[in-house]
């Protein structure tokens, strides 16, 4: 049964063997030899644990330790157990100089992937000590030579082995090797290969060096090949799932991958480069946070630490902390040796998103220097110095960098620059350009339709986009853009259906599915179902945090603000590092009136982005909730200081300015923000609003034309509109109302504007045909439904309670939509209804008097007179602060 066994190695067939090996031991387990074939046919079948447990029970039956240790050395560290091998054998006594030589040979590969250098040099001498001849030591030489950036004294190292060892193949493997690792001729590095092959056919290490260089090389058809090979010398092997694993990694075949290296995980959990592909696999799967923990155990034993390390750093920086993943490359670009170009350009995008352009100019700047051809960060150099004002210097850069590179990273920065400075005939002369170079890929049709929306060319903008979904069906920004333009229309159902589509051929699009919640919710989908299906999202996406952020901006939107609460608290637990979630919940805490909870929650948003202002923005508006004007002014100069051009943070500022009586100082800020975006209509529509709070209403008429001029959107008509109708400019309002809505009929902003203007001169009837305008495209818009129904209450029509419970229904927490609705059951007589409804308004919002006094109101008509004289007797208290006391007066009076 022995020498059967044996028989059955020598063909390959190890089933047969293990079978043999396995009755002879059931005759006599002690069996030292028997043991040991059980164990290396157990090898070679790729079950790596099971071939130690029999090599073990060979060792304590006195196999001799010189065949074992290569052995069970190469399933160890199959199993990342190198240091384990270390401590059984460093000890091990061996006389024969043979046998003490692959011993010792087995030894320095166990320190050399501990990255134990000098011990593995110390074996590997004292191998080739023992036996000179020992062609596993010469080559641990070579490779500790290699490792000390001794490149051709490793080769010559090399040559000199296979000359000294001519039936080797192990020489022409490390040739392979270091051709591939030293980025050598890959035609002679698969050449070397198959020449190891040729000298041992039967070598995995060869077999799997081969198919991973091919897979280097995107020969995956060849891949296959030697895979399909590889699978007849081992079948179902360990190594050649690996590479079946990777193959299918590189070929973005991601469910079969995923499913393969859990399968690896299951058999070796410990496997450094095991965890590093299902690291990458988990990356490209967006499931960040389980991508950080596999390459996590990966890194301290990985043979490759900078790849791990780069891609843990790319991994934090997708999880929304890049502070952390800037720590995974500190080692690296404090190191003795230079870090690869690479590195330097991720650190740079580190920087970025902490906000800290100057340290990310740095880095790019040496990721330049190290990589010349690198178009990434020169493009981001030249981008800097249109930031710092030297627009002519950057663009010219930009234009050299796109004329000598193949890619589009300079066009791209071109054209935004363009869009961003309005030059937009520049701007298409790039798109071009572009098109000519990618001429089969969305990008240069999804910028034209970009460009011809801001031109107001709607139906060359969405053929643009459909030739760029046409080009490719998962590119988001094209989708989103025709998805838009279809709910603008009005028709929020082919929204949905492109999304859908967006969704089958990018299901790991996190974006993509979000954006088919939005859309389904625009089509008229419950408010439950909306936030049921974001829910479902956040399961689906488990390492995102922007589902999480949606579902906390939607129940915000909707003023369930206890539920938003509640969601951004779960969100924060979950990720504790995201600045977004905080500020949602912070964000949250402020609409509840908890200012202080609020203040600690954007404080510590601040802490975990220092270069950040959003943080700073949210900490203006408690101020500002607080009554604090001269801090919250305090806290926008802050803002500014960091960035000067922030132009919300100038918005508020004048707002402010104007409020506290500095109108000259309101009115630098909007001169100033003309001076940054001249091509912009921002700084006129801020000095229009300026000039119509202090009364100049033909002045606020100037600037409005100024910024209408320079932008015509819906928000500078409506400006310009409201300015005319304030100035007593009636026919050119009327006439410029005519104008924009022939333009653009179905604009729910203006015709909501027009809505509002209609209520206050009385005219219900146009007041109502404006607001259903709106409603068509936006069914579940609560403002809309809520005025429609105190319209139809008002004018005593049929329908207002409905449109009201709907309204509640979107924004169960709204005090408007309470008060309306509870007025609606006051006056058709359901006084217990109204009472709930009003009280819960007031809880709401405490502040408001005219819900107090609605709330009095019902008490006296049902009979609560006392609780309606407390109301009345605070609104009293507020004296001028509340401008309807006549009518207190009237209800006190009646008690």
């Amino acid at each position: 049964m022995l020498a059967s066994g044996k028989a059955s190695m020598q063909k390959r067939d190890f089933n047969a063997a293990t079978i043999e090996f396995k009755n002879v031991l059931q005759q006599d387990a002690t069996n030292a030899e028997a043991r040991f074939l059980l164990g290396k046919s157990l090898f070679e079948m790729g079950r790596p644990s099971e071939a130690l447990v029999e090599l073990g029970k060979a060792r304590e039956a006195g196999y001799p330790v010189g065949e074992l240790a290569p052995m069970v050395g190469a399933a160890m560290m199959l199993r990342g157990e190198a240091d384990k091998f270390i401590a059984e054998y460093a000890a091990a006594e061996v006389s024969e100089p043979k046998a003490k030589a692959e011993v010792k040979a087995a030894l320095a590969t166990a320190y050399g992937v501990k990255g134990k250098y000098q011990q593995s040099r110390e074996a590997a001498e004292a191998a080739l000590q023992a036996d000179p001849g020992n062609v596993t030591a010469q080559l641990l030489i070579a490779q500790l030579l290699r490792v000390a950036g001794d490149y051709a004294g490793a080769m010559a190292q090399i040559e000199r082995t296979i000359q000294t060892a001519p039936k080797s193949g192990a020489p022409w493997l490390a040739k392979a090797e270091q051709l591939v690792q030293t980025n050598g001729d890959a035609t002679s590095a698969v050449a070397a290969y198959r020449e190891a092959l040729r000298l041992m056919p039967d070598n995995l290490r060869a077999h799997l060096g081969l198919i991973q260089e091919l897979i280097r090389q995107r020969d995956f058809d060849g891949a296959q090949r030697q895979l399909a090979l590889l699978e007849k010398l081992q079948p179902k092997g360990l190594q050649g799932r690996y590479f079946a694993t990777m193959l299918a990694y590189e070929r973005r075949d991601l469910k079969t991958a995923f499913e393969s290296a859990q399968e690896l995980l299951r058999v070796a959990p410990d496997n450094a480069r095991f965890l590093q592909l299902a690291g990458a696999i988990e990356y490209e799967r967006g499931s960040y946070l389980q991508a950080i923990a596999h390459l996590g155990k990966a890194l301290p034993s990985s043979p490759s630490p900078v790849a791990v390390r780069v891609l843990m750093s790319r991994a934090q920086l997708r999880a929304g902390d890049p502070a952390k993943a800037l720590s995974f490359l500190q080692p690296l670009l404090d190191g003795d040796r230079r870090a690869p170009a690479e590195v330097y350009s991720l650190a740079a995008d580190c920087y970025l998103q902490q906000n800290d352009g100057e340290a990310a100019k740095k880095m790019y700047a040496k990721a330049v220097e190290l990589n010349p051809d690198d178009a990434r960060g020169r493009t981001v150099l030249a981008l800097s110095q249109l930031n710092e004002g030297r627009s002519e210097q950057g663009m010219a850069d930009l234009k050299s960098i796109a004329g000598s590179t193949a890619g589009g990273e300079a066009e791209v920065a071109m054209i935004t620059a363009h869009i961003q400075g309005n030059r937009l005939d520049e701007a298409l002369t790039v798109i071009d350009a572009l098109e000519r170079k990618q001429a089969d890929k969305p990008l240069a049709p999804y910028f034209r339709g970009r460009v011809q929306q801001l031109q107001g060319q709607r139906d060359k903008a969405r053929a643009s986009f459909e030739q760029a979904v046409a080009r490719q069906a998962s590119y988001a920004p094209a989708v989103t853009a025709l998805a838009l333009l279809d709910l603008d229309d009005g028709k929020p159902a082919n929204a949905a259906a492109r999304y859908e589509k967006l969704v089958a051929a990018a299901p790991q699009d996190v974006g993509a599915r979000l954006g088919l919640v939005a859309a389904r919710a625009r089509a008229g989908a419950k408010p439950e179902e909306v936030r049921n299906q974001l829910e479902e999202a956040v399961k689906l996406f488990p390492e995102s945090d922007l589902p999480r952020l949606t579902l906390v901006g939607t129940l915000l939107d909707r003023g369930d603000f206890n539920a938003a609460l509640k969601a951004a608290q779960d969100g924060v637990a979950r990720f504790p590092k995201s600045a977004g979630l905080i500020q949602a919940q912070g964000l949250a805490e402020l609409a509840l009136g908890s200012h202080n909870q609020a203040a600690q929650s954007f404080s510590k948003a601040a802490a975990l982005q220092p270069n950040s202002v959003d943080p700073l923005m949210h900490m203006a508006n408690v101020q500002m909730a607080r009554k604090d004007m001269p801090a919250a002014i305090a806290q926008l100069r802050k803002v500014l200081a960091m960035k000067p051009d922030h132009l919300p943070a100038q918005a508020r500022l004048v707002t402010l300015l104007a409020r506290s009586g500095k109108a000259d100082e309101a009115m630098s800020v909007a001169k100033n923000v003309q001076k940054q975006l001249p091509n912009e209509p921002s700084g006129w529509l801020l000095e229009g609003d300026l000039l119509a709070m202090k009364g100049n209403r033909t002045g606020a008429v100037v600037a409005l034309k100024t910024a209408f001029a320079k932008r015509a959107s819906d928000e500078t008509a409506i400006k310009l509109h409201n300015a005319l109708m304030a100035a007593s400019q009636t026919a050119e309002a009327d006439k410029l109302g005519a104008d924009w809505l022939a333009k653009r009929p179905q604009s729910p902003a203006f015709n909501f504007y027009l809505g509002e203007q209609s209520i206050g001169r009385r005219d219900y009837e146009r007041a109502e045909q404006y607001y259903r305008t709106v409603m068509a495209t936006q069914p579940d818009n609560a403002v809309v439904l809520n005025n429609l129904a105190w319209l139809l209450h008002r004018s005593g029509k049929p329908g207002a309670l409905e449109m009201g419970e709907k309204a509640l229904a979107l924004a169960p927490d709204s005090e408007a939509v309470l008060d309306t609705v509870a007025e609606i059951h006051a006056g058709a007589g359901r006084m217990d209804k109204a009472l709930t409804l009003q009280k819960r308004a007031v809880e709401r919002s405490p502040a408001m008097p005219v819900l107090r006094l609605h709330l009095a109101q019902y008490l006296i008509k049902n009979g609560h007179k006392s609780e309606a004289r407390a109301e009345l007797d605070r609104l009293t208290a507020m004296g001028s602060g509340f401008a309807a006391q006549e009518e207190v007066q009237k209800l006190l009076a009646s008690l």
